[in-house]
């Protein structure tokens, strides 16, 4: 249970009917409740049309992601027709995933580490043959080899380690 403090706060007076039954609300909770459900409705103006909330609320590479996305959607709504809010909150999203997912196949494939460059993925695994007759011994230089010994320049004698 969260401290008092911490807890929601319903600003709506007596919501429960159970609250409201006779006995329990006095003339003056009436009035409070009365007032406030006069308070929901709507004045004809309301809600008012502040252009740019969106830009002053949002972050300028969100705003323009929005702006971009609903530019899109608003021209083909005559074609799609009701389904338009669903596919503006779900094509962009998947688009992002689809993107993601293809960025890091790339890293994955095409950025690997090797002696040069410390960048890229690296993936580690067992370098000898898991059969019981291969019988590879491995040195020291043999692990986290990173390319280094497959190398094409400085292979001659000076620049040996």
């Amino acid at each position: 249970m969260f401290p008092i403090w911490e807890r929601k706060f319903d600003i709506q007076p007596f919501k429960y009917e159970r609250n409201r039954l006779p006995f329990k609300m006095n003339n003056e909770e009436r009035l409070w409740r009365k007032q406030w459900l006069e308070d929901q409705v709507l004045h004809p103006d309301e809600p008012q049309n502040i252009p740019n909330l969106d830009k002053l609320r949002l972050n300028p590479i969100r705003y323009r992601w929005m702006r971009f996305w609903d530019g899109a959607f608003n021209k083909i709504r005559p074609i799609v027709g009701g389904y338009t809010p669903v596919l503006r909150y779900s094509i962009p999203k998947i688009l992002v995933i689809h993107t993601m997912g293809i960025l890091f196949t790339y890293y994955c494939l095409y950025r690997k580490q090797n002696w040069e460059y410390s960048g890229g993925a690296s993936f580690y695994g067992y370098k000898g043959d898991w059969g019981t007759e291969a019988e590879k011994h491995l040195t020291s230089q043999d692990y986290y080899d990173r390319g280094f010994q497959a190398r094409k320049a400085c292979r001659y004698a000076e620049h040996k380690y």
